[in-house]
């Protein structure tokens, strides 16, 4: 088939570090992979030069002015001009969509939903081809919740729009099908497909990578943005009182984001300089050895009334064969048995964090056990093993069409 991905959202650079830039990269890839042609539109391409086996169209707004009937509320004029590009690019892409299917005609739209983006479901009415959206999240909950969403109603009526008029969602976990549904959403027409990893870049022979400070140390490892939804403040006390149990940890923490300052805040005031590595962002092909040089791989996640997330972190640690101990919240619940794939502790239970990682740091045998099932289990979440559920869905969509 001829697939035509759209990424309407600014914010998420196909050739960028962030989990979501990441997602879009893998799926392509995999797509690719298993026979398929697919061409990118997106918003932004970003600096990056990782391998994409696709051709890549960045699409900027046209320019043209809104009417300012648009806008529900005044006294916006920064998120008014915000929306207003996102609007446009939204718009161009639309236009971008159809042209291109003029000069040669492609099988099948599929859309990572963003919060002003109509545009597969749209395109896909006026050409009468299917289109798939892939909803990562409840975005406009997100931005109602944490950054006091402007034009409510208007996000409100696109999500609807896009919920209603796609021929499949494609919902990353249990949690976002049911916020989907909950707001229009046909039940039989939304489907989970969680996150995934590539088994040909992390698996467990993979070459360690030594950050300096780590040599000789029990390495704790997280992967990921420091944000507050991921436990980073569970994981420094847990940090502080293991190493009053012995001085062989070390803890290595793969990434950045907003709460950076505060870690080394934190790392300063409990004077533990020396015992913790921070990378900042790397590369996502750094990421495979930097997680063999774990000893112990961590999803600390906090006690969260709507854990909708589908952990990219989760699913590469335990390709290349790491023990890991996450919270038993949501898809990770799914995703690792205790005791047999992992250890599951309580959200936010910091002396269970502890005891678990303890009991891992004296058993090697049970670390090794942990590994190599986790290992072996997670091959059923490929991203090839995505895409060719994803194609296979989409043709028996263009058979009934």
């Amino acid at each position: 088939m001829k697939i035509v991905y759209v990424s309407a959202d600014r914010g998420i650079p196909v050739f960028g570090n962030k989990g979501a830039s990441v997602h879009i990269r893998e799926l392509v890839n995999a797509l690719a992979a298993v026979g398929h042609e697919v061409t990118v539109l997106s918003a932004s391409r970003g600096p990056g030069s990782s391998p994409l086996m696709a051709q890549v169209v960045e699409v900027q707004a046209d320019g043209s002015p809104l009417s300012p009937d648009a806008f529900l509320f005044v006294g916006q004029e920064n998120a008014r001009a915000k929306i207003g590009r996102s609007l446009g690019i939204s718009s161009a892409i639309l236009n971008c969509l159809l042209r291109s299917y003029a000069q040669e005609k492609f099988d099948l739209i599929y859309e990572r939903y963003s919060l002003w983006s109509a545009t597969g479901v749209r395109a896909s009415q006026e050409l009468r081809i299917p289109c798939l959206v892939e909803v990562n999240a409840p975005l406009r909950e997100e931005e109602q919740r944490y950054r006091d969403l402007a034009l409510a109603a208007d996000a409100e009526a696109i999500e609807a729009e896009v919920f209603a008029g796609a021929d499949l969602l494609l919902a990353v976990s249990k949690e976002v099908k049911v916020y989907a549904v909950g707001r229009g959403a046909d039940p039989d027409r939304t489907l989970v497909i969680p996150n995934g990893v590539d088994p040909e870049r992390f698996h467990p022979a993979v070459a360690p990578e030594c950050p300096e400070g780590t040599a000789g140390k029990f390495v704790l490892g997280f992967v990921g943005s420091f944000k507050a939804w991921h436990g980073i403040e569970v994981l420094l006390e847990a940090f502080r009182r293991l190493l009053a149990h012995s001085p062989a940890y070390h803890l290595l923490l793969v990434g950045d984001g907003p709460l950076r300052g505060w870690i080394e805040g934190y790392v300063q005031g409990a004077r533990l300089g020396g015992t913790i590595t921070l990378t900042g962002w790397v590369p996502h092909d750094r990421l495979p050895g930097l997680i063999q040089r774990m000893d112990v791989a961590v999803a600390p996640y906090p006690l969260l009334d709507d854990f909708y997330f589908s952990p990219l972190k989760l699913f590469e640690y335990l390709a290349v064969g790491k023990p890991v101990v996450a919270s038993r919240i949501g898809q990770i619940h799914e995703v690792i048995e205790h005791g047999s794939t992992g250890l599951l502790v309580r959200p936010g239970a910091i002396e269970e964090l502890v005891e678990s990682i303890e009991r891992l740091r004296h058993d090697p045998r049970l670390r090794r056990t942990l590994g190599v099932a986790a290992s072996r289990e997670v091959r059923r979440y490929s991203w090839e093993h995505n895409a060719r559920r994803v194609t296979a869905l989409a043709e028996a969509l263009v058979k009934e069409g």
